[in-house]
């Protein structure tokens, strides 16, 4: 039986690949990074990518070039045997720029497949290669079907966030602004224009255990989310997403300053951010506690229950693709 896939994306890098590979490396900013899957033998999946704004032209055949000698030297360091071959035939241009699309091959020792390509909408040179054990059986294959379902550029209004279970899907106005990523607790959180308006997406493991701690799941977020929180004068309802038990909080800033502040914004036809709403759900399947957040100008709508429908419980599966 073949093992099921899962979709991953970062940075508006989109991918589908095994479930079994896991995020092992990755890099905050959009305009240039790297993105890494493993799994228990090796890196399995590397993505890099160029910002490409301020070049007058883009020869993403030299970037290639370098990319392979410096790997080639590491090799040649090492005494290590070296073969490569470019121009390969590997995956077809999928909506891409096909003048700028190259695959290519090298083994040493590891054996990797791989593309290059500039994207004219995205303005990123992207590389992405598969790698192996030197002749591991149906590697070509492999690499073929997980960069062949590699987008680098939006494909709606939304775009796909994942770290470990943690999945959501985020308006392309909101930038990234910080990262948690630890045993039990993977947070994402990003912001939008000057006024600062946030979401936060988390999630929390070993559910049972902590819910021990608190009376009942209004008091677990309370506790876990005080350090912004105890800033609002915040009201509960008791709800379900997804079918799990859930609460819903909603309030405005203590501080008169502040709401004195947003009105004097408001007047001016400015944003000032004093509301937030946030949903708390507890999965018993899944073992763990998820949480949406935002933060906002009062006459803005509210997003949490819509993004809320976006973030599965558990990692959601996927049959692999077709060769």
């Amino acid at each position: 039986m073949s093992t099921p896939w899962r979709r991953f994306g970062w940075q508006q890098m989109e991918l589908a690949a095994p479930s079994d590979w896991y995020l092992s490396k990755v890099a905050a900013e959009r305009t240039a990074g790297e993105l890494w899957l493993a799994d228990a033998l090796m890196p399995r999946l590397q993505v890099k990518w160029l910002d490409a704004t301020r070049q007058k032209s883009v020869d993403t055949g030299d970037t290639l070039k370098r990319y392979l000698a410096g790997i080639e030297r590491a090799a040649r360091r090492r005494r290590l045997d070296w073969e490569q071959e470019r121009d390969v035939r590997l995956v077809s241009r999928g909506g891409r720029d096909v003048s700028s699309l190259e695959g290519f091959h090298f083994r040493s020792e590891m054996e990797a497949w791989g593309v290059i390509w500039y994207n004219p909408e995205s303005l990123r040179v992207t590389l992405a290669q598969v790698n192996g054990p030197p002749d591991e059986p149906g590697l070509k294959g492999l690499a073929r079907k997980v960069l062949g379902t590699l987008h680098d550029a939006p494909r709606g209004e939304r775009c796909l966030w994942t770290a470990y279970d943690l999945a959501c899907a985020v308006p392309l106005a909101f930038a990234l602004a910080g990262q948690t990523m630890e045993t039990g607790h993977t947070e994402l959180n990003f912001t939008r224009g000057r006024q600062q308006e946030t979401l936060t997406f988390a999630r929390y493991g070993l559910a049972a255990i902590a819910l021990e701690r608190a009376r009942d799941l209004g008091d677990w977020a309370w506790q876990q989310r005080w350090k912004t929180w105890h800033h609002f004068r915040l009201e509960r309802a008791v709800t379900t997403v997804a079918g799990c038990p859930a609460v819903a909080f909603t309030g405005l800033r203590r501080s008169r300053v502040d709401r004195f502040r947003q009105r004097a914004f408001s007047y001016l036809g400015a944003r000032y951010t004093i509301a937030l709403s946030a949903l708390v759900w507890h999965s018993v399947e899944a073992n763990a506690l998820l949480v949406v957040e935002q933060l906002r100008d009062p006459r803005d709508p509210d997003l949490v229950p819509a993004l809320a429908e976006h973030v599965p419980c558990q990692p959601l599966l996927i049959e692999p693709p077709r060769s």
